[in-house]
């Protein structure tokens, strides 16, 4: 005989929000607006709508990536165009889900922002940038001197400055009036071509440095002369919306030439965007903006310029080319100073991008003595061990997980999100915040610290089985998943309890094990023991807030002296600005990336062992064998 539903348990669709990266249950029925105020702390919507969900203002725009939703109501018709509701575009208020969906917040909507890692160390080098300044005499053209202001600049440049070979860029030549009308102008030169003019005295070359990541763009503005960094800022890679792995998007780009087209024009908008918001709080035009370094890694570069990627999504992943690349801006689309040029930072291998070798510039990785193991952790986690024979270099499928995706209640580093857990002398737990607001939902840093806090407990054994006998041990909700309970649902800024589940510490625990076999690998190839490195660099936003206790307690890194450690933050970042006000270290990052050895962790015999042992969640070098 046929089951007949409960009414009274109402049905629930899952909505997953972009880029906050939180996910929750919204009874059917009710609008997107509804469950966005959900992701609220204080009582703030994460959404703006002005008019109170009205359908007046259309503030509340969101776009709809994944899933079923109700058809367009009268008010969105009015509201958008044609145009926007085929791009997915709806009016959070109006719009109601007829199942799970996925739904990006469009930042100009989202009230609060991700904490984006664009900080690092101070950059300590003497500028010597491929972009130069000079001033030329020229004398108004006329019948008594038939000479454009380009031939004059030639003859300038060739009689009085000694450069035999004079180029000139062609945008640049087509967006000036070719007759002279001053006593004198400015020149940019990118080595031996100009690729500015200026009538009026300019203000100092600005260069961009850009760390184009997975997740995350952080940018920063850097005069060229004296290397100051003037203006950093991060913002989320809106080619998120198609997937929050680099694989997910690779397979879309494989879907077509439109679909490989879309996902670049994301990229390059995005770094216009970045690149604007930083240059108005200057007070100055991109035009000002002569040079740029965007250190990528392998699938982002690709993608950035639509290059074939079938070869890069399936074994033995190999990129189209990892050689530095050279290029105009306007190339990319990127509307800054007419001629100047965009150096992409070369890579090493499939998926050890132009993003590690700048890390290891930014770092000093290759200036160290001894042993040193860096370890830059992201979606995609790249380590590299600095040896006296030679540098060494694998990456790691760590996935999202410490972004939050597929964890129940995670989400990414914003303002009421959990980043640090402890317990209390009576074993209660005690909780950080970002912000110091309510808390809703835990960042990556926190899961690591949960991870530790349930093993000290007793609530979590080694091989990451949660004890059902346990007393904090429950079951989910609608399941018979078992689940911790962090904070009661009255304490959170959700009105629900906020748990961690059983599923979610298994992702985690494949999340940890990816890259601490990874580093097992690196050094028993080297013949080292863990306890010989002499330090271990951890870089990337999510390595610089984790807990380095926590860390090493449940075996993602080495167990070693708190001494030995360092954070650096955006390493890669600050390698890139270097590349930008250095000749030199452009050439430096060229033989890096062709001396440092690659090692294929799916090529390795031993690789799934080493994955397992490293699925214990205990100190590095403590597990046992498997059974």
């Amino acid at each position: 005989m046929p089951s007949t539903p409960n009414p009274s348990k109402p049905t629930t669709h899952t909505i997953t929000f972009l880029p906050v990266g939180r996910r929750l249950e919204l009874e059917s029925g009710h609008s997107l607006l509804e469950a966005a105020r959900l992701l609220a702390a204080d009582g703030s919507d994460s959404v703006d709508a002005p008019c109170g969900g009205l359908g007046l203002c259309g503030r509340c725009r969101v776009r709809i990536l994944e899933g079923p939703v109700e058809p367009p109501t009268a008010a969105e018709k009015r509201l958008l165009s044609a145009e926007d509701l085929a791009d997915g575009l709806r009016l959070a208020c109006q719009a109601v889900p007829r199942g799970s969906l996925r739904v990006e917040i469009p930042p100009e909507v989202l009230a609060s922002q991700p904490f984006l890692q664009v900080d690092g160390q101070p950059l300590a080098l003497e500028p010597d940038p491929p972009v130069r300044r000079l001033t030329v005499p020229v004398r108004p053209t006329g019948t008594d001197r038939p000479l454009s202001v380009w031939q004059q600049v030639e003859r300038s440049l060739s009689e009085d400055h000694g450069l035999e070979t004079v180029r000139i860029d062609p945008a640049l030549v087509r967006s000036t009036d070719p007759l002279a009308a001053g006593t004198e102008v400015t020149l940019s030169l990118y080595e031996d071509e100009v690729i500015a003019l200026h009538w009026t005295p300019p203000q100092p070359p600005l260069g961009l440095a850009v760390d184009l990541g997975t997740t995350k763009i952080a940018g920063y503005l850097v005069e060229l002369e004296t290397g100051r960094v003037r203006v950093a800022h991060g913002i989320m890679n809106p080619q998120i919306r198609y997937g929050e792995d680099v694989i997910s998007r690779l397979s879309h780009a494989l879907a077509g030439r439109e679909q490989a087209r879309t996902l670049a024009r994301l990229a390059r908008q995005a770094i216009g965007q970045l690149a604007a918001a930083m240059i108005r709080r200057l007070g100055c035009s991109p035009a000002a903006i002569e040079d740029t370094v965007i250190a990528a890694n392998t699938a982002m570069t690709h993608l950035l310029l639509e290059w074939p990627v079938a070869q890069l999504a399936q074994a033995p992943y190999v990129a189209a080319s990892t050689a530095a690349l050279e290029l105009k801006a306007y190339e990319l689309e990127l509307d800054f100073s007419p001629g100047s040029r965009v150096f992409l930072v070369p890579g090493m291998a499939g998926f050890v991008g132009g993003d590690h070798t700048a890390m290891i510039l930014g770092s000093d990785i290759h200036t160290l003595d001894g042993h040193v193991l860096g370890v830059d952790i992201g979606t995609n986690t790249e380590i590299v061990l600095r040896t006296p024979a030679g540098m060494f270099c694998c990456s790691c499928a760590s996935g999202p997980a410490f972004e939050g995706a597929h964890i129940q209640h995670g989400m990414r580093a914003v303002q009421g999100a959990i980043c640090r857990v402890r317990t209390t002398p009576d074993n209660a737990l005690q909780f950080s915040t970002i912000g110091g607001r309510a808390p809703l939902g835990l960042c990556g840093s926190a899961m690591l610290d949960v991870v530790r806090v349930l093993r000290e407990q007793g609530i979590l054994s080694p091989t990451g089985i949660l004890d059902r006998s346990h007393p904090r041990v429950r079951l989910g909700m609608g399941d018979s998943t078992p689940e911790v309970l962090l904070v009661e649902a009255a304490a959170t800024g959700i009105g629900r309890d906020i748990v961690i589940t059983q599923r979610d510490l298994s992702s985690i625990q494949l999340a940890k094990a990816a890259i601490a076999a990874g580093i097992a690998l690196l050094l028993d190839r080297c013949g080292l023991d863990p306890h010989a490195l002499d330090q271990v660099i951890v870089a990337g936003a999510f390595g610089t807030h984790l807990d380095l206790e926590s860390a090493v307690a449940i075996g993602l890194l080495p167990q070693l002296p708190p001494e030995r450690f360092r954070q650096v933050g955006n390493a890669a970042g600050l390698g890139a600005q270097r590349l930008l006000i250095s000749r030199q270290e452009r050439r430096r990052a060229e033989r890096l990336a062709r001396s440092v050895r690659y090692l294929e962790l799916a090529a390795q015999a031993d690789f799934p062992s080493a994955f397992a042992r490293a699925l214990y969640l205990r100190p590095m070098g403590s597990e046992p064998d498997p059974d």
